[in-house]
């Protein structure tokens, strides 16, 4: 029989989960200060560190929350958000790398074009230097 407070995670566990939440927070917030992340693209990060501090901070909550959307085992449910989040990550960075390329490609054609008209003025300019 299971005592009253068991909550399906050993407090080390638990406590681990804690610290390695605590640890990606603070090593984000150390990339934006540095400037080696901007602080747009760190959002889902912080986000993902959070979640993993408060689904480790208030397991009860979880453990409930998980019941009450049919799922019977607490860590599938903590799993399930895990994908979710990474998912989420993976939609922003196909979002970003989309805008990027198409930046990109833009920026290409306009020095294709900045290119050919330095080729042209160039030309006009040794005409004119050698009629003169």
């Amino acid at each position: 029989m299971q005592p009253a407070l068991y909550t399906g995670l050993q407090l080390r566990a638990q406590l681990f989960v804690v610290g390695l939440g605590v640890l990606l927070l603070l090593f984000i917030l150390n990339q934006v200060r540095r400037k080696n992340i901007r602080e747009e693209y760190s959002l889902l990060w912080i986000l993902s560190a959070v979640v993993m501090l408060l689904s480790a901070t208030f397991i009860r909550s979880v453990e409930r929350l998980s019941h009450l959307i049919g799922i019977y085992y607490p860590p599938a449910f903590l799993f399930l958000i895990a994908i979710l989040i990474v998912l989420m990550l993976q939609y922003h960075f196909s979002t970003v790398i989309s805008t990027l390329r198409e930046q990109n490609k833009n920026l290409t054609q306009d020095l294709g074009i900045l290119e050919a008209e330095v080729r042209d003025l160039r030309r006009a300019l040794d005409r004119s230097s050698t009629q003169a």
